[in-house]
């Protein structure tokens, strides 16, 4: 029987506790010099609210009830477009106001629905104004809008937040949008959750729904992929998109933000972008402070992002989301105040302005 020997015992315990040592400051290393390839980002704030309800059964109610269902058969849509690849509803709010509108936020409510058709219609009013029409331009209440769609269009249906957005649709071409001021015993002058809460629940008071009828929109079109979304927004028509994608929170260095995860959510689609990179730019109603990075083309508001064609392409599919249009129908037009402003880019349609009395 051999006797172990201490002295060679007690090195291998060394070298043992050596090796162990080394690789783990090697894979300290690794760790903490080579980044990861898709390294995670910020998941948005736990206090953000989204509020889409996603009911086709309603969205094909609204739809088969509408004089222009679909915004495919429109004369903006099937026109050739000869104008700028790039248009960015935004100047004409630049133009109008001295400046971008402001960023919009809806608090802990599920009024999303309710915020990307309001900032749709904005930025509609602003190329109206910037075009030449006269009407002057006010902020919207979304209050209206969201308790609109839900019990004046829905029926009181949904018991928790939230509405479609084939609804809202509906309600501002019906009823219409009223903005904001004090109207009567009403003071709409500021956004206020439990105001959005209390017509959510009830309804838009009857002295509201009065005002709102001198304020319609005059046509909505659901708008299905990417092409109809291009074309309306290069004709002048914001589109509301109703969807469950979600999206990074980080902007890269274009001004995109990656797709990720899932936002039952509506965000108002105001600009476009051809190549390189197409894309659109998707206003959220989270604040100014919820993206960050660079804002990438044209300068727009810090409270969207640009998104990939692609990726606006299957927001778009899941079909309700609306174009909105101050004319009956969707005539091809020419943006007088974009080829002002950018002098190079020109398009050949004549601008058609109606009366809106």
């Amino acid at each position: 029987m051999s006797v172990p020997n201490p002295v060679r015992t007690l090195k291998q315990k060394l070298l043992a506790a050596l090796l162990a040592a080394l690789a783990a400051f090697v894979g300290y290393l690794v760790q903490t010099f080579t980044p990861p390839e898709d390294a995670p980002e910020p998941e948005p704030p736990p206090a953000r609210s989204f509020g889409w309800v996603n009911d086709p059964a309603a969205v094909q109610a609204v739809s088969a009830s509408l004089p222009f269902p679909a915004f495919r058969a429109s004369e903006a849509f099937q026109t050739p477009y000869c104008g700028p690849e790039d248009v960015f509803l935004w100047e004409a709010c630049r133009k109008v106001t001295g400046n971008l509108l402001p960023a919009r936020d809806q608090g802990s409510v599920g009024s999303c629905v309710s915020f990307g058709t309001a900032s749709a219609i904005e930025h509609l009013i602003c190329v109206q104004v910037a075009s030449g029409a006269n009407e002057e331009y006010r902020d919207l209440a979304q209050e209206v809008i969201y308790g609109g769609s839900r019990v004046e269009v829905g029926g009181g249906t949904i018991s928790g937040d939230g509405s479609v957005g084939a609804w809202a649709a509906r309600f501002v071409q019906d009823w219409g949008v009223v903005p904001r001021g004090v109207h009567g015993a009403f003071d709409l002058t500021r956004y206020d959750i439990r105001r959005c809460r209390e017509y959510g629940n009830r309804g838009v008071p009857a002295e509201l729904e009065t005002l709102a009828k001198q304020h319609p929109v005059r046509t909505v079109a659901n708008v299905q992929n990417f092409a109809e979304c291009q074309a309306a927004i290069r004709n002048g028509y914001p589109v509301a998109v109703c969807s469950d994608q979600g999206f990074t929170m980080q902007r890269d260095a274009e001004g995109f933000c990656r797709p990720r995860g899932t936002w039952m959510h509506c965000l108002a689609i105001v600009g476009v972008k051809g190549a390189p990179r197409p894309g659109a730019f998707l206003l959220n109603s989270w604040g100014a402070q919820a993206h960050t990075g660079p804002l990438g083309a044209g300068n727009p508001s810090p409270a969207g992002f640009w998104a990939d064609a692609a990726v606006v392409d299957r927001m778009l599919q899941q079909g309700d989301s609306w174009a909105f249009s101050s004319f009956q129908g969707f005539p091809a037009r020419k943006l007088d105040w974009y080829a002002i402003r950018f002098p190079s880019r020109r398009s050949p349609f004549s601008l058609l302005i109606e009366d809106p009395s």
